[in-house]
């Protein structure tokens, strides 16, 4: 941090001090006078000094008001430097915070195109997973109707095996009884040809 440089006195200031300067070195060689005379002749004549001194007051008077008046411009001076200075600040701080302000708005902005961006890329998600949904709802459907179909399909080859095993059994019934049937018959012409070749012989030892 850089140190703070002493106030320079202005011109005015400086020769007002000079002036000042010059009329305390004059009063002081003036009581010097003074004391001197005092002391040598013991006796001082009042009236031979007065207007020296009257003079002297005035002269300091004079150089006190000329400081005094020199300092005063000096500090208006000064004070309306620091006022321009503070005026100078005032503005930076507000350009400064109206460039922020303005960042911020742009800062807000591209944040609420974002979150709309976001909502709208959301919202398409949101969209595609319903149809997948639906999709996949939809197929379900086919495939449970498929299912049943299927099921169905099954269950009338089941009855249809079901008939043709009972058709089975009465057609091994039907067999059944053809083959008792046809063994009777076997059995019939067997007796029939028995007969027949005992007459054969018996009509064969008539004739002879």
């Amino acid at each position: 941090m850089s140190q703070k440089e002493p106030d320079q006195l202005s011109e005015d200031v400086n020769e007002a001090v000079e002036k000042l300067k010059k009329v305390l070195t004059s009063a002081v060689e003036l009581i010097g006078k003074f004391e001197g005379s005092l002391v040598v002749t013991q006796v001082v004549n009042a009236g031979s000094y007065k207007s020296e001194f009257d003079s002297l007051n005035k002269s300091l008077t004079d150089s006190f008001v000329t400081l005094s008046g020199a300092l005063h411009v000096q500090q208006e001076k000064k004070l309306d430097e620091q006022e321009k200075k503070l005026d100078e600040q005032e503005k930076k701080q507000e350009k400064k915070l109206d460039e922020q302000e303005k960042k911020l708005d742009e800062q807000e902005k591209k944040l609420d195109e974002q979150e709309k961006k976001q909502e709208k890329k959301l919202d398409e998600q949101e969209k595609k997973l319903d149809e997948q949904e639906k999709k996949q709802e939809k197929k379900l459907d086919e495939q449970e109707k498929k299912l049943d179909e299927q099921e169905k399909k099954l269950d009338e080859q089941d009855g249809r095996l079901a008939e043709q095993e009972n058709m089975s059994h009465g057609q091994k019934k039907k067999l059944a009884e053809l083959e008792r049937k046809l063994a009777e018959q076997d059995d019939l012409l067997q007796r029939v040809d028995s007969k027949l070749m005992l007459e054969s012989r018996a009509y064969y030892c008539i004739v002879q």
